[in-house]
């Protein structure tokens, strides 16, 4: 088969093995990772590339202006989320040209890795849904602090004889049901759980952006929950919360999804619910998310996510004993460039037959 007629720069770091699948996908590689002796690429590149892959925190700081790579039509990121890209000068200074001149997304095309994190994300959410259950960090701490054997009072959080509470017939609720909410649901119904999703359409929609083979549902239609209701609905909103047990949010940075999940909404959570946030930190503001921590009845939470981001130091969420943070790493998936790379061939093959890319991300909306 004939090399696609593009060039491509690329800026994320790939294995060799990969690199060279690539290589001989493209008439051209300019290959420069972030981070190597060989980071930055000449203007007479530039000049050439007509796709670019690189990171989700933009283009090489080198890149001021699009106006540098002339020929350039479409941006692929490594990343699940754009928002960072979209902060950046390079892009931030594209997107007001565009509204200068009275354009929609015109010229330049924007596509995202979402879907290659399911390998790593969905089993943080299940084992961090599991810890949650059986109080680990609890017991954890307890017995680094105490140097010794915990009474099973002390295992629990209510000070009574410790249990550990099961998966098996409780209801998780998926907030957000793209590639990472639809493989938490296979991956929480194999452990015995009632499955619900709350969307924007609350229904069942088929899946299609880049799905990785035997991941989330098996005939990529959203079969797997047993109900769907709608995020903009707040009787279907309020419904959907009071049945979840375990709370998965995997929602992206919107004006629509900001503080979207507020203490008004979390007080509707079911006596010992638990919340799992791999989504934005923006979804849930951090003084809610303290109040509802502090509430009796709230039996944990887990954050990859913070609001701010990152969250200050000594702020009282980093010492809440029913609290789990990690710092936005449950997406580092081993070889996620490469699993990214397979994006980048298949929208540039998309792109040579004139079709619509996967994953694209709209300048305008920021999804």
């Amino acid at each position: 088969m004939s090399p696609l007629p593009f060039t491509v720069g690329i800026s994320v770091p790939l294995t060799p093995p990969t690199l060279e699948k690539v290589k001989s996908t493209f008439k051209t590689v300019h290959y420069h990772p972030k981070g190597s002796d060989d980071a930055t690429f000449s203007s007479d590149e530039l000049k050439e590339i007509d796709l670019f892959f690189t990171t989700g925190r933009g283009l090489p700081e080198s890149i001021e202006s699009l106006d540098q790579l002339p020929k350039l039509r479409h941006i692929q990121l490594a990343s699940a989320g754009a928002d960072a890209m979209l902060r950046s000068a390079t892009i931030k200074k594209y997107s007001e040209q565009l509204d200068k001149e009275g354009k929609k997304d015109s010229g330049v095309s924007l596509s995202t890795a979402s879907g290659t994190h399911v390998l790593s994300i969905p089993p943080y959410a299940v084992g961090m849904t599991i810890a949650l259950l059986h109080q680990w960090p609890r017991i954890i701490l307890g017995g680094k602090e105490k140097k010794r054997f915990l009474s099973e009072e002390e295992c629990d959080e209510k000070g009574e004889t410790y249990y550990a509470r099961s998966t098996y017939g409780r209801t998780a609720g998926l907030l957000g049901y793209g590639a990472l909410g639809r493989e938490t649901a296979r991956l929480l119904k194999s452990h015995g759980m009632r499955i619900i999703a709350a969307n924007t359409s609350g229904k069942a929609t088929p899946q299609d952006g880049y799905v990785i083979p035997g991941t989330g549902d098996k005939d990529d239609t959203g079969s797997i929950p047993e109900e769907y209701y709608s995020t903009k609905d707040p009787k279907s909103v309020e419904a959907f919360l009071k049945q979840s047990d375990v709370l998965i949010c995997s929602l992206p940075n919107t004006p629509a999804t900001h503080y979207f999940l507020n203490k008004e909404k979390l007080d509707l959570l079911p006596e010992g619910a638990v919340l799992v946030n791999v989504g934005r930190g923006s979804l849930i503001p951090s003084d809610d998310l303290l109040s509802i921590l502090d509430s009796p009845k709230f039996l944990g939470a887990a954050i990859d996510v913070t609001d701010p981001e990152p969250l200050p130091e000594n702020h009282p969420l980093w010492s809440h004993p029913k609290l789990i943070i990690t710092p936005h790493i449950s997406g580092n998936a081993e070889n996620e460039m490469d699993i990214a790379a397979d994006i980048l061939i298949t929208n540039a093959k998309r792109l040579n037959g004139g079709e619509g890319f996967i994953n694209e991300i709209h300048f305008g909306r920021g999804y």
